[in-house]
């Protein structure tokens, strides 16, 4: 069993970024009962951020050994839908408060994630070892999100964070199950929402 990936931003970068976080004074661990892992970079003032743009997901996954029998192409739909399903849900628990943008510039927060998807390894399989590394959790028939916060005009990155699924897969190798990735999904959603009301003051 091997990685592969559909990428918009290398995984290595995201992930030893997160990891140098415990190493250096600029990030700080920031305690978070809702997600697993946070850093956020000392001194920033997140109230100035009042519209998102919610960057290009990457999604890296166990293929097996013999690719003879994957399809590439549906592969490649079904990451396609998951970035569609992940943009569409962000957007719609920012609502009108916190417009969703293309264009980067002054008070536009950058979202960037990235997906491990281990939904088709069995309950009890191994995960692969590439992974044994890191300190975030990874569990086989989940997924575990790495997302970056970033001033999108600068690309300065503010915060880091890493949060384990909470939904089991229904599904297996060659199966996906749409429901438990849409339920991830909004959950991490509502917790940016909730976040985001936070900084301003809405809650």
């Amino acid at each position: 069993m091997k990685l592969a990936y559909k990428s918009g931003q290398m995984i290595s970068v995201l992930l030893l970024g997160l990891v140098a976080c415990t190493t250096t004074n600029v990030y700080q661990y920031q305690y978070e009962s809702r997600l697993d892992e946070v850093f956020v970079k000392s001194g920033v003032d997140f109230t100035q951020y009042k519209s998102v743009i919610i960057g290009a997901v990457s999604v890296w996954y166990p293929t097996p050994s013999d690719e003879a029998g994957v399809d590439m192409n549906k592969v490649r739909a079904n990451i396609a839908k998951a970035e569609k399903l992940f943009h569409a849900t962000i957007t719609d628990v920012l609502d009108d408060d916190y417009p969703v943008t293309t264009k980067p510039g002054k008070g536009v927060l950058k979202v960037q994630a990235e997906f491990i998807d281990m939904r088709s390894i069995p309950e009890g399989g191994q995960v692969p070892a590439e992974f044994s590394r890191y300190e975030f959790a990874v569990k086989p028939g989940h997924i575990t999100m790495i997302v970056r916060l970033l001033d999108s005009a600068s690309g300065e990155v503010l915060a880091r964070a890493a949060d384990l699924g909470k939904e089991q897969s229904a599904g297996g190798d060659g199966i996906v199950d749409w429901d438990a990735i849409a339920s991830d999904f909004e959950y991490w959603a509502s917790i940016f929402r909730e976040w985001m009301d936070e900084v301003h003051g809405r809650r």
